[in-house]
């Protein structure tokens, strides 16, 4: 499969170009045109993350470690176009790359299991103390959210 970069930035899932454009220098193949960063590309791209923060935030264990599968899902669908565009720009070894994008894969699974598994949240709760003195003490909850 051939995929030829759109060289284009995203955004809060919009196609964005910076106006300006510089081409690649690959260590084999072709060339690519690219969009330029700005600092309002970056600022733009800093506030959509911060948007998303508001729902992915607050999203169940689940839904982010669904996320993270489907990443890794699709990096393994699109796993041969990638290592040729990665082998292209950076002049590395295919199986150097085959062997990092399995790495990749597998700690985007490893850190999905990890995330039902649910042990990072160090859950705590005490009981209340109604009779402690000198004063009671309510009943505690603490949980870490990411």
């Amino acid at each position: 499969m051939t995929h030829r970069p759109h060289g284009m930035h995203l955004i809060a899932g919009e196609r964005v170009d910076g106006g300006a454009r510089f081409v690649s220098s690959p260590a084999s193949g072709p060339a690519h045109e690219f969009a330029v960063g700005t600092p309002d590309l970056v600022d733009r791209a800093c506030k959509a993350a911060e948007e998303a923060f508001e729902t992915f935030g607050y999203s169940s264990r689940e839904d982010r470690a669904a996320f993270l599968d489907r990443i890794a899902d699709e990096i393994d669908a699109r796993g041969d176009a990638i290592t040729a565009m990665g082998c292209a720009e950076s002049g590395l070894p295919e199986a150097r790359l085959v062997g990092e994008r399995g790495r990749t894969t597998g700690q985007l699974r490893l850190f999905a299991d990890h995330i039902r598994k649910g042990a990072y949240l160090d859950r705590r709760h005490d009981a209340a103390l109604p009779d402690r003195q000198p004063a009671p003490r309510p009943e505690l909850h603490m949980i870490q959210r990411p």
